[in-house]
């Protein structure tokens, strides 16, 4: 999935007043700047990525569509958590949600402090967003990841089988410096369904185990940072742990979206040619050109001969990108 970018807030930095019981916000001033220097951050491992692409490497072009769908789903699924967030920590909703579980409208789930459903309500852990957005994040960015390739891949094959949708295969755009608005919309649009069809799965799984899940985030994943100051609180669970998760969960979604052609001919020319570095500029080509060639063929016959792929277009591989390395 896209990266998760975990909301910020500037009201834990100091002694919270008794009204706000310390909770953190998910919209201000400083929580969207830090969003943005995280976003940033992590948008540099995929750039650094790029440049360990050898012996082909994506064209900037291709290489910012692909990078383009992460970071439309990104914005997707960050609106989707906030809106949860907010949802699930409202007074209202939770008085609604125990008023039903415990039968409807009797003495034990009307929020009054009585009985167990008084005792849900007036529970801190369940009234701060912060716990649920970790939550979220942890799951996007671990079991989300593989529930995405799952999706990700039963989507494409619906679409390429069943409804025979053309210029869908990941990452392939036609020509890799002019690469194809069409194709790209089509891609986006199968990415960004498989990305809140995932969500949702997810979603239902927190439901399950709500009160399990909240309470590891809590007590267990959150809870040893009650010992320390509010300053080390922010830095490590705004700070270092989504930037080290969401960098791992966009390079992992950035290998199943680009194109897998390409992908596989890199290792293959590795493995077949040992002394590719060493090897004159005509030499390398002429082995690109024919790994490339096999590569294509096993697509054509993965596809039954409906692969629309690519060719050696003065050195450029339509989709896959330049044979240079210093681009």
């Amino acid at each position: 999935m896209p990266f998760t970018v975990l909301p910020l807030s500037s009201h834990k930095i100091t002694p919270s007043p008794p009204d706000d019981d310390g909770k953190c916000e998910l919209i201000g001033t400083f929580s969207l700047l830090t969003q943005a220097f995280l976003g940033f951050i992590c948008l540099s491992s995929l750039i650094i990525k790029r440049f360990y692409e050898h012996p082909i490497r994506r064209t900037w072009p291709v290489w910012s569509f692909d990078v383009s769908k992460q970071l439309i789903g990104a914005l997707g699924v960050h609106v989707f958590n906030v809106i949860l967030s907010v949802i699930k920590t409202a007074p209202g909703f939770m008085v609604l949600v125990l008023k039903y579980s415990s039968g409807g409208g009797n003495g034990n789930g009307n929020g009054n402090g009585n009985g167990n459903g008084g005792d849900e309500i007036d529970d801190p852990d369940k009234d701060d967003p912060c716990d649920w957005y970790f939550l979220n994040i942890v799951f996007d960015c671990t079991i989300g990841v593989y529930i995405l390739y799952l999706v990700f891949k039963g989507v494409n094959y619906i679409c390429k089988r069943i409804l025979h949708i053309t210029q869908i295969e990941s990452g392939e755009y036609g020509d890799a410096n002019n690469p194809s608005w069409k194709a790209f919309s089509k891609q986006l649009a199968i990415y960004f369904t498989s990305l809140m069809i995932t969500k949702l799965i997810l979603y239902g799984l927190v439901e399950i185990f709500e009160r399990e899940l909240l309470w590891i985030t809590s007590h267990i994943l959150l809870g040893w940072l009650n010992e320390y100051p509010d300053e080390v609180e922010i830095f490590i669970v705004m700070f270092i742990i989504p930037i080290f998760m969401n960098c791992l969960q966009l390079i992992l979604v950035d290998n199943f979206i680009r194109n897998q052609v390409w992908f596989e001919s890199n290792k293959l020319i590795k493995f077949k040619f040992p002394n590719f570095d060493e090897e004159t500029a005509s030499t390398r080509q002429r082995e690109i050109d024919e790994v490339l060639n096999e590569e294509r063929e096993r697509e054509e016959r993965r596809w039954g001969g409906d692969y629309h792929g690519t060719g050696n277009v003065n050195g450029r591989h339509k989709s896959y990108g330049s044979t240079a390395t210093n681009e």
